[in-house]
Formats: C-alpha cells, structure tokens, sequence
C-alpha cells in the first residue's frame, strides 16, 4: 500500500478535476475535503472518492462550475439549490450562509437540494467552529440512495443518513460527532471488499434479511442491506434515520426516502449556531474543556488504553498522517494512475 504525500495527493486531485472542467476554486475545495477525510482516518470518504466524482463528471451527474441558488430566504433561514454542481461545493457555501445568517441572527438554517454526494459530513461543522460557533449537518439520499433496512424489515428500504456536530473547545481539537445510522457506511463496506477482507456480521444482510461476512452481498445481484446501527436495540439508529431524513429532506425540496426516486445524491439540513448568544466564547469553550478532562479522567476499561471523546481520535491521526503521508489501497491508487495517465495528469 503506498504512502503518499498530502501535497502530492492535493496536486494531483486539483489537477484531475480541472481537467474535466472544474475551476480552481471548486477542485480546490472538492480535493481538501477528501484529503483532510483521509488525513483523519476516514478512509472510506476520502482518497478513494477521487474517481467517483471523475466518474459523476463524465456521466454528467456532476456538472463543473454549476450556479448555486438561493430559492427562498429570511434573516435565519435559506434554501440553496445545488444545481447538480460538486457536492462539496454546494455543502460548504450552504454552511458560509448559515454563518453568515448565526452572525447576523445568532441562529442559521440552510437546507440543500439538487447536490450531488458531499462526502465526510463532518467536515462541514468545522467550519463553524472555526467561526467560534457550534455546527450542525444531516443529510439524505435526496429521495434515493437507498441501501439500508429498516428495522424489522428486509430490504434497501432507507440510506445511511449521517449525522454530524461540532463544538469548540479549549483543547487543542473540538468535540465532533460524525456518525451514520447504519452500522457501518457503504463506503467501508465496499473498502474491506477492495482489501479482501470480511465484515463484521452486524453490519450487512443479505437480499434474505440473514446477517453475513461477506461483503460482495451488498454489491452483487440480489443486494444485501446495511443494518441500522443499535445490535438488539436497532430501532435507536433506525428511529434517527428517519429524523434525519424528515430533517433534511422534508424540510427541503428534494423530500424524504422513496421507492423509484428520480435521482440521488444528498440532500442536507446546514445548522450554525453563535455561542456569544448565550454566553461568552471563552466560557463556552471552558466549559467544554472541562467536561472533556472529567470524561477523559474515567480508568480505562480492559483493552482501551484510554477513553477518547469524539473528534480525538480523527485529531491525533492528522496529526501523524501530516507528517508521515497518507496510505492509499493499491487498488485505488491504480486506478488514479490509470485515469491520470488518461488525462494528461504528471505522476
């Protein structure tokens, strides 16, 4: 498995993207998300995306240098119209008008529809905690992407709709929560396929409902089903799956799950919230870094070496993947090669 350079990825994928009609600024802002998911271990929504969105472009899913909108707007709320432009590109202008509108109101509510995939959800929130404020993003399949059951059911009834929030601190990283309500996301199924491993059984079932190992049921004919997160009490990942997809598409123009949607690719809830409308930063932040050291104070449970608080653990493995590079499965970095050569992009 190769080790590569952020600065050689970075260039690499701006140069793919421009390539195929994007502007700088979109490849720009498409490849720094996918390398800062791979920067923090989340490998599944990172590198190995570059050539999905290669591919959205030249199917024309994805349109380079698309016209977002703004439909409908009022001091606290907006929403966007992606245009089937770069996912990423729609996510970030839409949480830039939420913060703008938490400047301004101290509350901002954007929801997206017609965007295409946005990758890491939790990405996004960042922002606004870069902002001093707290962040907030759901989002669905925009009607489709459907690949998990329902609990109690068989079948692609639901997508994995994600989940992720974001709070400063006065540590050196903020609190973030980035989850999805399958057990495990497609892209990681579809990872330990690439690296010819199994899965755990709680993740998929088979087109019969049956839990399996093997991660080929998911994408061979029938499909097999991700399984909402929750093991014996699967109805909790279940239940926020579907609060989230009222969240994010009900309240949007793109709508909720359905059977036989017309198109996929996310629809989103953007929240930023400002902090100094409830109390100074610095005593919000203080708060939080203590809450974080009284967790962190707890004894270790046997087999943990210490007890991390969502958001650590993606900052420590940053930190080390900045100075030792970032490792790519040699089936995709074959594939970028392959597409790079294609293209006229220098290795």
């Amino acid at each position: 498995m190769p080790i590569i350079s952020v600065e050689e990825l970075t260039r690499i994928g701006q140069e793919l993207y421009q390539k195929l009609g994007a502007s700088p600024e979109e490849a720009t802002i498409v490849v720094d998300l996918l390398v800062e998911s791979s920067l923090a271990g989340h490998d599944s929504h990172g590198i190995r995306r570059f050539l999905q969105y290669v591919a959205g472009i030249r199917t024309g899913k994805i349109v380079p240098k698309a016209k977002l909108e703004i439909e409908m707007e009022t001091p606290t709320t907006a929403i966007l119209n992606g245009n089937w432009g770069f996912g990423h590109v729609t996510a970030v202008k839409a949480m830039k008008i939420a913060i703008q509108k938490a400047q301004e109101a101290s509350i901002g509510i954007v929801t997206v529809h017609q965007c295409n995939h946005v990758g890491r959800l939790g990405g996004y929130p960042l922002m606004a905690t870069n902002q001093g404020m707290a962040g907030i993003v759901s989002n669905n399949g925009h009607g489709g992407d459907l690949s998990m059951a329902p609990w109690g059911g068989v079948g692609r009834i639901l997508p994995p709709n994600s989940l992720a929030v974001a709070f400063p601190s006065d540590h050196d990283f903020p609190v973030v929560l980035d989850l999805t309500t399958a057990v495990a996301a497609g892209g990681k199924v579809r990872l330990a396929l690439e690296r010819g491993e199994k899965i755990p059984k709680e993740w998929l079932l088979d087109a019969k409902g049956r839990p399996t190992t093997d991660p080929t049921a998911y994408v061979t004919d029938p499909r097999g089903s991700l399984q909402p997160f929750g093991g014996t009490v699967g109805h909790k990942g279940f239940g926020l799956a579907i609060v989230l997809d009222i969240l994010s598409g009900a309240l949007s123009p793109a709508g909720c799950s359905r059977m036989n949607a017309e198109v996929s690719g996310n629809a989103l809830f953007v929240q930023a919230i400002r902090i100094e409308a409830f109390k100074p930063l610095v005593e919000f932040k203080a708060e939080v870094g203590q809450f974080i050291n009284y967790i962190k104070s707890t004894t270790p449970a046997p087999g943990f070496d210490e007890v991390m608080v969502p958001g650590e653990r993606s900052y420590k493995t940053r930190i080390h993947r900045l100075k030792e590079g970032i490792p790519v499965e040699d089936e995709t970095w074959s594939d970028i090669c392959t597409v790079a050569q294609d293209l006229g992009v220098k290795l």
